[in-house]
């Protein structure tokens, strides 16, 4: 048996190389995911790039914010932090990641929009452009911590899915959801057991899709429930699980 439920890399195989690099996309794509899941952000010069953090330190050998440099300054730090092993990684474009894999037919992109903290003038149109040249449009979902950004890119163009990203905090998020016509929410993955808020949602026709789910025996019981998409950090284990290939849980 193989489950309905989409497994798509957290930045990547993030687990087991540098998060939001070329080399953990590939990775994600080798070991059976669906698709995968990265951050766009914008540089000082208006180039669109994959990173997570608005500030680069954690993931790189630089330090300060990616909307003060440009996108060759950026290039010139080592993305490879968070796995030294790595040697050579740089920020990639977004235009890179999609020209990368806009062959593979039936791989998937979620693009997450960070852009509620910094909002970066012209980033929805600029993503959605790079996106219609490469042919990719009817494989991307759109999400954001910002609703209102991902609500930009549906006026732009009636075709986007897109999908609000949320933690805590939000009431009657079935009802939210349905009221801007979102084609998916994206909640934290322990906020599903809450007042039966899953059920509530496949009800209401609203797409699911979790993150962060790396533990193999919550990926299963994700799976079991009929969750959509589950965002993973371990690829290979999620697609282990989602082929029902006997995955050893841990």
């Amino acid at each position: 048996m193989r489950y309905q439920t989409k497994i798509y890399g957290h930045r990547g195989a993030s687990q087991y190389s540098p998060e939001n690099s070329m080399e953990a996309f590939q990775m994600a794509y080798d070991m059976g995911a669906d698709g995968i899941e990265f951050d766009v952000q914008m540089t000082k010069d208006g180039h669109l790039v994959v990173v997570h953090d608005e500030e680069i330190s954690r993931v790189s050998d630089g330090i300060g914010y990616v909307k003060d440099y440009t996108f060759e300054e950026l290039r010139c730090f080592q993305f490879n932090r968070t796995h030294p092993e790595y040697e050579d990684i740089k920020i990639p474009l977004l235009d890179d990641v999609l020209e990368q894999f806009k062959q593979k037919k039936d791989f998937l992109f979620n693009i997450e929009l960070k852009n509620n903290i910094f909002a970066y003038e012209g980033m929805e149109v600029k993503v959605l452009n790079v996106v219609k040249e490469k042919g990719v449009l009817e494989r991307t979902l759109f999400s954001s911590f910002y609703h209102k950004s991902v609500l930009s890119l549906r006026k732009m163009d009636s075709n986007t899915k897109i999908a609000f990203l949320y933690c805590d905090g939000l009431l009657n998020v079935p009802d939210y959801a349905r009221k801007y016509a979102v084609d998916a929410v994206h909640p934290a993955w322990y906020l599903l057991d809450r007042d039966d808020m899953f059920f509530s949602l496949k009800k209401a026709e609203i797409e699911v899709n979790v993150w962060t789910v790396d533990n193999g025996k919550e990926i299963r019981r994700l799976c079991d429930m009929g969750v959509n998409g589950i965002i993973t950090n371990k690829p290979d284990l999620g697609s282990e699980i989602r082929d029902d290939r006997g995955a050893v849980y841990q």
